[in-house]
């Protein structure tokens, strides 16, 4: 089922929780609402799910009218973070509950409700905890049964609300793969809120990136972590290197020109070359820390006044044998120029970047 979100805008009191909000998701997507705390991801998926009410807009499901049906008839399964599973119901009851509480005229028989049951666990890979007690089971554990519970009721949209949140980092990140499996295997249209930028790129097919209620762009992984369409999203993704500079005749030049536009660059820590040797368009730094962690060597170079963070692999590492206080060539080998409006420059961003 396709999901429309037209014009949405919501506010609690004085703030803007939501500003204008448009957003397709067509059937199958999985989409991740990214963004930092009070962006108004998590308003927007209630709003979808019918437990929040907006101010204006509208919500449509595959192109019929769902904006002001009651939660229960959107026919949506909700996942919470903290798994709200029943502690006094086993795995297999807390599963069956969505099916045993429909009306009688749609109630599936007892025989159906147990094959069904029995088959989502098998897809989770928990059948063998149907007898278990929620506070016997692992966080990750817990969360799977959330998500069957969710899906026992063939909801046409799926929708998570920081799903792994509450989860250690191994346990997240073995879920999130899980979690892009049995997407793929099910198809169902999914949207998920997280404020973690490692899992929005990992399990989406689309990132919307939020910020104080608005959208800041929207696509690929790839695409927003790649060509970010505002300084927010640069940001907000990752690690990156900011500098304050000056367009002047079709170059960016740091603080050298008073009277040019003022922009901003941006690089990312492994997008920079470093160099023994003067090259053109560098400029000299010092080493100031030397932070090998895992298979990339982070480097931290003293500039002036300001620090600029490089990402090297082990093997450029060794070869430089940096060393703390040692004196070091760096120069960006790409990067994404921005106005004063926050517009991309791309005639100045083609430009060499000088310092």
């Amino acid at each position: 089922m396709s999901i429309e979100i037209r014009n949405i805008s919501k506010r609690f009191g004085n703030f803007v929780a939501l500003d204008n909000i448009n957003l397709d998701i067509p059937t199958g997507e999985l989409v991740a609402l990214l963004g930092p705390s009070g962006c108004g991801k998590t308003t927007l998926l209630r709003i979808i799910a019918g437990m929040e009410t907006a101010d204006q807009g509208e919500i449509l499901f595959s192109g019929a009218e769902a904006t002001h049906l009651h939660a229960r008839e959107r026919n949506v399964g909700f996942v919470f973070q903290h798994y709200a599973l029943f502690r006094h119901m086993t795995v297999f009851e807390n599963v069956a509950f969505g099916l045993r509480v429909k009306p009688r005229k749609e109630r599936p028989s007892d025989a159906e409700i147990k094959r069904r049951v029995m088959e989502l666990l098998g897809l989770v890979q928990l059948d063998w905890l149907a007898d278990r007690y929620p506070s016997q089971l692992s966080g990750g554990q817990r969360q799977r049964i959330a998500l069957a519970r969710a899906l026992a009721v063939e909801p046409k949209v799926l929708l998570l609300d920081e799903p792994f949140g509450a989860l250690d980092t191994k346990v997240r990140k073995e879920l999130r793969r899980w979690l892009r499996r049995l997407h793929d295997d099910m198809h169902i249209s999914s949207v998920f809120v997280t404020h973690d930028q490692e899992e929005a790129l990992e399990v989406a097919d689309r990132v919307v990136v939020m910020n104080h209620g608005r959208i800041e762009q929207i696509g690929s992984p790839d695409e927003v972590y790649s060509a970010p369409a505002t300084p927010f999203v640069y940001q907000f993704l990752g690690n990156v290197n900011v500098f304050h500079s000056r367009v002047q005749g079709g170059y960016a030049e740091v603080e050298r020109h008073e009277t040019a536009e003022k922009v901003t660059a941006f690089v990312r820590p492994h997008d920079i070359d470093l160099s023994e040797v003067a090259l053109e368009n560098a400029q000299q730094a010092t080493v100031a820390h030397v932070h090998p962690i895992g298979p990339v060597v982070r480097v931290e170079l003293q500039h002036g006044q300001e620090i600029v963070e490089v990402e090297l692999s082990r093997e450029r590492h060794e070869a430089l044998q940096l060393t703390v206080g040692q004196s070091i060539w760096f120069r960006p080998r790409q990067l994404r120029v921005f106005g004063g409006d926050n517009q991309p420059l791309p005639a100045a961003e083609k430009q060499a970047f000088l310092f």
